[in-house]
């Protein structure tokens, strides 16, 4: 039998029919990867297709042979896939040694095109319309039950529809047909665009497709394309910001591009959504033009379900992987005359809080919630009984409990055994610290913020010769649960002397109020008032006290983003810190149990500000009017960070694969509106989209008329690299390690200490 020849790509003629079926117009593309063909579909006169053969011509048999078998198993993802900004794979085929994806034929011009034609820089308001675009469809990508990764986003790569859509024109199999390697290569991006993690610098992931998108804005708003990351790299100077080349780009803007194209990935948008996100709050884009241009202002990313917080796995394939009651304290005032020659600090502590019981030190504060808890250690349980233990931020516990019981009561089973969550709430460092010594060994582990999974994850390995103990790939790897940004709780009366004093409460005033000499009765308050006084968990055991240090310095230095090591040990910015951290009366040791059995219980004769979780402080207002006879109110910083509060499974060897999909269907669970609606009654911003934080629920604190709410929650600042972290807190520990820290009542009341 004579073989069939092997054909060339790109050399099919005009008339030829493939598959039988579809009939060669034009060829109107070639590149590296193969050739795109316009042809006819007979079977349907009068559809138009495009139809995409792929290259072989630089693999060996035995690469062929492997891409193949890839190019089948992708191809039949693909042609699953219908979202607005995809054209529509309908069918692949392989015929004369070759393989062929079929899709909707694109009428158009690429961005590149449009580009070109305005021979400069585009209108900002448009290019972020397509940004908003391009963020849907490349969460409907991450976000599929097996994740695929474009990893070739660029202007000539999307194409303007005449319907003002975009569509990506070339995603798909293309990174199958490439020789083998461990690692990522050029060959998959395109110089510009592509992270470093292209560069053979690791493996590519969601976030590579973060940074590619960014790269996109940065050349469609500068008309110039970005220094290739290896460039940057070696020499940063190489990479122009976008301001720098086009100053009529507005700061908000230029943000944006910048935190997508951070060189570490860990420093980029975590997902498409949260960059979605963070394009809508610009302003640039209106919650009419959202609606009319994708559907729903939030629900452009397919359904827009709560995103992939963390990358997928490299290949783009899915793996399996009550407070307690009021503690009645008197507490005394003493008058200006007895301040002669007593600290600040002694002041506070002897004086105002006189009688408390204070504990210094680390120690590990451990106790019983409710009748869900267990403590964590590893017991074996029933052969019947799948266990999993669940160390969470403790200013999360209440909407946690309700969540567990909830759950509980819907008999969830693995395999006929019945899932028990193990409640053990902890300040996130705390755990973080834990975990690593080994004394904790939950199966999940929600601290306040990725910041510590970011701290944990580099820390293991460093301890452990480079083993993860995150699962970080695949639908296991973590999400956001929900999201709470940081705000100052003020009394309100102390509320209303501070705004008619300085206008507004952020970290310059509240620096100004607490350095006076005279205190309240210096910016109009009453003498008995007397100094101001500051609030603020600790540091290097809670979330809340290391986000209060890290906006204080940005505060300081006025900026957003790239604090450095230096500018932390600036003498002026250390004055700046110590006048601030001077002023706290006593660190909590987590933010739950601080504010309702510290701050709220002492009240304002000890606490007048204090930074904490705005769900917090939503959720305690009762309490505070009814000891107090006035709410705790919420002050935005006007640069912030939110914690998102993530779910991440660990992989440790105590682990088992029951557990692990029982972790997945408890995640679920806590992600569905119901549950999500529960959590925004406990005062956090639901990750799920469907819910609104104007939610008509009985109950809502968001619509509770006496406190102001922020919607959306801008700027926010970048999480600082690591190093800096660590320098803050090496200055915080060299000043405050010895300070007073304020244990809950509950723990104390538990001692007989109280």
């Amino acid at each position: 039998m004579t073989p069939v020849p092997r054909r060339v790509t790109g050399t099919l003629q005009a008339g030829l029919a493939l598959e039988r079926r579809y009939r060669i117009i034009q060829m109107i593309g070639k590149g590296g990867f193969g050739a795109v063909y316009k042809a006819t579909d007979e079977r349907f006169q009068a559809r138009v297709v495009a139809i995409k053969e792929m290259s072989d011509a630089q693999l060996s048999p035995q690469e062929k042979t492997q891409a193949l078998q890839a190019f089948r198993h992708e191809a039949n993802l693909l042609v699953q896939l219908n979202h607005p900004n995809l054209p529509n794979v309908s069918d692949f085929f392989e015929e004369g040694g070759k393989a062929y994806l079929v899709m909707e034929f694109v009428e158009g011009q690429t961005l590149e095109n449009i580009q070109e034609q305005a021979a400069g820089p585009l209108d900002e308001k448009q290019v972020m319309d397509w940004a908003f675009q391009l963020c849907a469809v490349l969460h409907y990508l991450h976000d599929r039950p097996q994740p695929i990764i474009f990893r070739d986003m660029k202007p000539s790569n999307v194409m303007l529809a005449a319907d003002g859509r975009l569509k990506l024109i070339d995603f798909g199999i293309a990174r199958v047909f490439k020789a083998a390697g461990v690692k990522d290569t050029t060959l998959l991006g395109s110089h510009g665009y592509a992270p470093l993690e292209q560069y053979g610098k690791g493996q590519s992931d969601t976030r590579t497709d973060i940074y590619a998108l960014g790269a996109t804005l940065y050349d469609l708003l500068t008309n110039t394309v970005p220094a290739d990351a290896a460039s940057r790299r070696v020499q940063p100077a190489n990479f122009l910001q976008p301001r720098q080349i086009n100053a009529h780009i507005s700061p908000k803007v230029e943000v944006i591009v910048l935190k997508a194209m951070e060189q570490e990935p860990a420093d980029r948008y975590q997902s498409a959504l949260e960059m979605a996100q963070a394009i809508l709050d610009t302003g640039l884009i209106s919650q009419s033009t959202a609606l009319n241009t994708i559907g729903n202002p939030l629900q452009p990313l397919s359904t827009f379900k709560p995103s992939s917080q963390q990358p997928t796995t490299p290949q783009g394939f899915a793996t399996a992987s009550q407070p307690a009651g009021p503690v009645q304290q008197q507490t005394m005032v003493p008058s200006q005359t007895q301040l002669a020659g007593i600290s600040r600090r002694g002041l506070l502590v002897g004086g105002v809080l006189a009688g408390a019981v204070v504990l210094g030190g680390a120690g590990v504060l451990a106790f019983t919630r409710s009748q869900n808890s267990v403590s964590s250690s590893q017991g074996s349980g029933s052969t019947n009984t799948i266990p999993l233990h669940f160390t969470y931020s403790t200013e999360k516990a209440d909407w946690i409990e309700a969540a567990v019981k909830a759950f509980h009561q819907s008999n969830p089973t693995i395999n006929n055994q019945t899932i028990q969550v193990m409640l053990d709430p902890h300040g996130s460092l705390e755990a973080q610290d834990g975990i690593l010594n080994g004394s904790l060994q939950p199966t999940i582990w929600s601290p306040a913020s990725f910041l510590e999974l970011n701290q944990l994850t580099a820390a293991w390995k460093q301890k452990n010769s480079g083993k993860e103990i995150l699962i970080s790939t695949g639908d296991l790897l973590p999400k956001s649960l929900v999201f709470s940004p940081l705000v100052f709780a003020v009394w309100q009366e102390r509320a209303r002397v501070l705004q008619h004093k300085y206008g507004n409460i952020d970290w310059p005033t509240i620096h100004d109020a607490l350095i006076l000499k005279n205190g309240w009765s210096d910016i109009g308050g009453p003498a008995e008032w007397g100094l101001v006084k500051f609030g603020q968990t600790h540091p290097a055991q809670s979330n809340s006290g290391l986000l209060s240090i890290t906006l204080l310095a940005y505060a300081y230095h006025k900026i957003q983003r790239g604090l450095t090591i230096e500018q932390v040990r600036d003498p002026n910015f250390l004055k700046y810190f110590s006048d601030i951290e001077g002023a706290v009366t006593a660190f909590g040791r987590s933010s739950g149990t601080y504010l309702t059995n510290e701050v709220i219980q002492k009240g304002p004769a000890a606490y007048d500000v204090t930074t904490t979780y705005e769900n917090l402080v939503l959720t305690s207002s009762k309490d505070a009017t009814s000891r107090w006879n006035q709410p705790l109110q919420p002050f935005y910083p006007g640069l912030n960070i939110v914690s998102d509060h993530p779910f991440a499974l660990l992989q440790g060897s105590w682990i088992t694969p029951e557990a692990r999909e029982a972790a997945r269907k408890f995640r679920d669970f806590l992600l569905t509106d119901e549950q999500q609606r529960l959590a925004l009654k406990s005062g956090f911003r639901p990750t799920n989209p469907n819910i609104k934080l104007t939610e008509a629920l009985p109950g809502n604190p968001f619509l509770a008329s006496a406190i102001q709410i922020k919607s959306q929650i801008q700027p926010l600042a970048q999480t600082p690299a690591g190093g800096v972290i660590t320098e803050l807190l090496k200055q915080w520990s060299d000043r405050y390690k010895d300070a007073p820290t304020a244990l809950s009542s509950t723990f104390q009341e538990q001692k007989g200490l109280i």
